[in-house]
């Protein structure tokens, strides 16, 4: 491999990283809204209406379906 070869790879694999690390990034956030949303249910759980609780929830849910697609995106960028 000459150095123009192993520059090109070496480049190609950066950009690999840097979209992995942006996924990564977007998992943590998510993970954190998730985490907050877990916490504000325990902590006020018997002050909640029904309709916060269920509102809570469906984000909840929400953001796990999210973060289950960027761990695919994840897999197929490892690929």
């Amino acid at each position: 491999m000459n150095n123009e070869e192993e520059r090109a790879f070496l480049e190609a694999q950066l950009q690999w990283i840097k979209q992995r690390d942006a996924v990564l990034a977007q998992i943590e956030k998510k993970l954190y809204e998730m985490k907050h949303i877990a916490e504000q249910v325990a902590a006020d759980e018997t002050a909640l209406l029904e309709s916060q609780k269920h509102r809570l929830n469906e984000r909840f849910l929400q953001l796990k379906d999210e973060v289950a697609e960027l761990e695919n995106q994840l897999r197929i960028f490892y690929n």
